[in-house]
C-alpha cells in the first residue's frame, strides 16, 4: 500500500501561493508605509519569513522523497496491486 502524498503537495502549494501573495500586498504596504518604524517591523518581523519558508519546503521535499523511497522499499511485488500505487 502506497502513502498518498497528494494532501502534502497540495498544502506545500498552498504555503507558496499564500506567501507569493503576502509578498505581494506587503509591497503595496510598503508603498504607502516607508518610514523608520516600517524598516523596524519588516527587519523584526518579516526578515526570516523567506528563509523559513524555503527551509520547510525542502524539509517537506526530504520528508516526500522518504516516503517515496520507503514505499518503494516495503512494496511486495508478489501481492496484486491494492489500486493504490
Amino acid at each position: 500500500m502506497a502513502f498518498y502524498l497528494g494532501p502534502i503537495n497540495d498544502c506545500e502549494g498552498r504555503i507558496r501561493r499564500d506567501f507569493t501573495e503576502f509578498a505581494r500586498l506587503w509591497t503595496q504596504v510598503r508603498e504607502d508605509w516607508s518610514d523608520e518604524r516600517c524598516r523596524r517591523f519588516e527587519q523584526e518581523n518579516l526578515s526570516s519569513l523567506g528563509p523559513a519558508l524555503s527551509r520547510f519546503t525542502g524539509t517537506l521535499n526530504e520528508f516526500c522523497d522518504s516516503i517515496r523511497k520507503a514505499d518503494l522499499e516495503l512494496k511486495d511485488d508478489n501481492l496484486p496491486s491494492d489500486g493504490l500505487d
